[in-house]
């Protein structure tokens, strides 16, 4: 079944350090302030108290490996920790893949709380193209880190486009042996429905849910570079909409491929789904999707939260930075 919790504004102060009190039985206080501490140190915030901001940190190392595949990745190795939980952080679409300060911070953020963190270069999506083979990639570098761990199956955490591709590949059934849960930020589920969303199309859920979000000038950049291999600034023309309208339609097959919404079955593992109210990139209304789909066969924990705007996020409020926590403990080993 899938529970979904929208961010509730208005609490005080009071009754949010209220909340998280009565909250801890249901979680391990180690696993809450592993998670408050992770955001504080991914933040880089100095107005925190350190004993905090430091709690059960470890220095992380950093190796280059190729997977059997040639793809390039980047290994986040906690030290002086043999044995520890692994997790794959799949990119979005970013032309620096899994070089963007932003993937680096929050790969060594991770790595610092006690995880072995495998960041896979996604060529595609590092070229403004969602295609089936990034799927293909997340589920080889899970086997992988799998492996070298010696644990059965590893976690997933896939950002934007990157996301959605990681909730593909947990449901195919030749992908996903070494996926253990997936944690999808600011996931598609329908990748030619939000590209229509990127020309003006209203971005509605399964329910009529309606974001009310102008789509972001970068939608317009990725269409023109993943259809056309050019680049675009300003405004779209009338012309481009057309031009790109049947551009998309030829290219529906590959994208519904790319997509959560082509699965023939659900995955099998935990999935979380996290999404920012006012994405202007992928709607929220496609964490509601994926929700919708999946949550009759497994577990889906969905919070949709103002603190974020796509794959990244403002340090948020007290209430908002709880629900983080409390969403991040519940993934955390």
């Amino acid at each position: 079944m899938a529970k979904w919790r929208w961010h509730r504004s208005g609490w005080g102060w009071g009754l949010a350090v209220l909340v998280l009190v009565f909250s801890l039985a249901a979680l391990p206080l180690h696993r809450r302030l592993l998670a408050a501490a992770l955001f504080l140190r991914f933040e880089g915030g100095k107005a925190a108290p350190t004993w905090l901001a430091r709690y059960g940190e470890h220095a992380v190392e950093i190796t280059e490996l190729r997977l059997p595949s040639g793809t390039h990745a980047l290994l986040y190795s906690p030290r002086r920790l043999k044995r520890a939980p692994g997790m794959v952080l799949a990119h979005g679409i970013h032309e620096q893949g899994i070089r963007d300060k932003r993937m680096l911070g929050l790969a060594r953020a991770l790595a610092s709380t006690g995880l072995f963190v495998l960041t896979p270069e996604l060529s595609d999506l590092s070229h403004y193209r969602v295609t089936h083979a990034g799927a293909e990639t997340i589920a080889e570098a899970a086997q992988v880190l799998a492996k070298r761990l010696g644990e059965e199956r590893v976690g997933v955490f896939g950002i934007s486009f990157g996301g959605g591709l990681a909730l593909r590949a947990a449901c195919e059934a030749k992908l996903r042996s070494a996926i253990g849960f997936v944690v999808a930020l600011g996931a598609h589920h329908d990748a030619l429905r939000v590209s229509r969303f990127f020309l003006g199309k209203p971005a509605l859920g399964p329910q009529q849910e309606r974001a009310s979000v102008t789509p972001h000038p970068y939608g317009a950049t990725v269409l023109f570079q993943s259809l056309f291999g050019e680049k675009h600034r300003g405004k779209l023309l009338q012309s481009e909409h057309a031009r790109l309208e049947t551009a998309l339609q030829s290219h529906a097959a590959e994208l519904r491929l790319a997509s959560p919404a082509g699965c023939s079955q659900a995955p099998r593992v935990p999935l979380y789904l996290i999404h920012g109210v006012g994405d202007g990139i992928v709607p929220f209304t496609e964490s509601l999707w994926n929700a919708r789909q999946f949550g009759a066969a497994t577990e889906v924990d969905v919070l949709i939260s103002p603190a974020i705007a796509h794959a990244e996020y403002a340090p948020p409020d007290l209430w908002e930075r709880l629900e983080l926590i409390n969403f991040m403990a519940r993934v955390l080993p």
